[in-house]
C-alpha cells in the first residue's frame, strides 16, 4: 500500500522555491487486516488496522519537481492517527 502526497512549501506556492511528490510505502500491507471507517460524510473507507505496540516499517521516496535541484526541509516524519477500539469476547 502506498500513499501518495504532494509536499510544496509556502516559498514554493508563491514560485521561489522547490516542490516535491512523496511516496510513502509500508512494508507487509499485502498480508494486513482492513478496518472499515465511516467519515464524517456517511461514506466508508477502508484502512489498514494496527495493533498497540506493532512495529511499523517502510520506505519514503521523495522526487523533486524540478531535478538537479535542492529541497530545504526540517526533515521528514510520519504520524499514525487512529481511534481506539475494544474487542468484544463472549
Amino acid at each position: 500500500m502506498c500513499c501518495k502526497i504532494s509536499a510544496t512549501s509556502c516559498r514554493a506556492f508563491f514560485g521561489l522555491g522547490q516542490s516535491a511528490d512523496i511516496d510513502i510505502i509500508l512494508n507487509g500491507t499485502e498480508n494486513r487486516k482492513m478496518a472499515e471507517i465511516k467519515t464524517e460524510d456517511g461514506k466508508k473507507e477502508k484502512h489498514l488496522l494496527y495493533y498497540d505496540g506493532e512495529s511499523v516499517s517502510g520506505k519514503v521516496n521523495v522526487t523533486l519537481k524540478k531535478p538537479g535541484s535542492k529541497l530545504e526541509h526540517q526533515g521528514i516524519k510520519i504520524e499514525f492517527i487512529g481511534q481506539i477500539g475494544k474487542l468484544l469476547s463472549s
